[in-house]
């Protein structure tokens, strides 16, 4: 098994060694005894995943993720390392988040952790959510892309994952690196896709400008309605307009004395309705941000060496090596093997052994 430094990280600069990239290169990562390889090799990607082993708590990066429980407000193993680490500050922000469901994911400050901001995502029940029929692995598939698009959407292009509900939500370690690996490998090309073919953020921020522009025009239409009506209002004759008869939405004839009294009806608003003013508020619909950033760094943090055992043969499945010229140990045994013996030379003729000499 690979050695992976614990050490405090200070800058994301102290992390380039543990690049995919990296590690295929100086061996640490052997892609020869994994998985087979289910992804196409690609070397932009190997630059921006991160296999480290480490205290997340100490890592600098712009974002780090925090595997919640649906109160947000601290726990046990990798929830309750943060918090304390964080300080109170963090809990009394996430006491304003009003909690978090399952696979959904929310953002704070780091406080006093090295991170600048802390994403909180609640991973799936694993046992739990099997009884009910359900498919774990989707949820903790949202939680991986939710992170990522709350990572963006606040300008945090590094962003460093723990193992998600591996603990005491009794998900497979194994299974759970499968989810994390394919699930960031798939969001990884369609933010690249993005930024080839322009389908991004670029777009929706588009939409977001050309929607206003259209309710511009919708407000200044009936602005320049209205002051015509004014405009005519004022040329015609006070004492007429007063006494003039109106025409209801049916085209039928009001008088102005029925008028007034429908108007104020019209005012008048329904008990169950003003009720509703006086109580509770309905919960106003969360409008998503457009992305602001791309992801550069995606750091899968471990802590135990069984997750690290994990994350060492599923890697390679996702993340092949790109260079042609690394050779893992599989690879290197076959090449060993098919070399001729040293000092051997097809051209020479095999030296005869002694004979046996009878009498000798």
């Amino acid at each position: 098994m690979a050695f992976y430094s614990r050490i405090p990280i200070k800058s994301l600069g102290d992390l380039e060694a543990s690049t995919l990239t990296n590690l295929y290169t100086s061996g640490k990562l052997d892609a020869s005894i994994a998985q087979p390889a289910i992804s196409s090799p690609s070397a932009t990607f190997n630059d921006q995943i991160i296999l480290v082993q480490m205290d997340m708590t100490r890592m600098a990066v712009d974002a780090i993720v925090n595997a919640a429980n649906k109160s947000l407000l601290g726990g046990g193993g990798i929830d309750g390392a943060i918090h304390r680490a964080a300080g109170p500050g963090l809990y009394d922000e996430c006491v304003d988040l009003d909690g978090c469901e399952t696979g959904q994911a929310k953002i704070t400050k780091g406080y006093r952790l090295p991170a600048k901001h802390i994403i909180h995502t609640v991973g799936p029940i694993y046992w739990d959510i099997k009884d009910e029929g359900r498919d774990p692995a989707e949820l903790l598939k949202s939680c991986y892309v939710k992170s990522l698009d709350v990572a963006r959407r606040n300008g945090c292009k590094s962003v460093a994952f723990p193992c998600i509900s591996t603990g005491i939500y009794g998900y497979p370690g194994d299974r759970a690196a499968v989810v994390a690996c394919k699930t960031v490998r798939e969001y990884l090309e369609a933010q690249l896709e993005e930024s080839l073919f322009g389908a991004d953020e670029d777009g929706t921020v588009e939409e977001t400008v050309e929607s206003k522009e259209e309710e511009k025009i919708v407000i200044t239409g009936k602005r320049e309605e209205d002051d015509v009506v004014e405009e005519e209002g004022k040329d015609a004759n006070p004492v007429e307009t007063g006494k003039k008869v109106a025409e209801d939405a049916k085209g039928e004839n009001v008088t102005e004395g029925e008028q007034k009294e429908a108007l104020e009806k019209k005012d008048e608003k329904p008990e169950d309705e003003a009720a509703g003013e006086e109580g509770d508020k309905p919960a106003e619909k969360e409008v998503e941000l457009p992305f602001i950033c791309k992801v550069e760094k995606v750091i899968f943090c471990v802590f135990l060496d069984k997750d690290l055992e994990y994350y060492e043969d599923i890697v390679p499945s996702f993340f092949p090596p790109a260079d042609p010229k690394v050779e893992g140990a599989l690879d290197r045994l076959d090449r060993e093997a098919s070399e001729k013996p040293e000092g051997s030379d097809n051209n020479q003729p095999l030296k005869e052994e002694p004979k046996d000499t009878p009498g000798q």
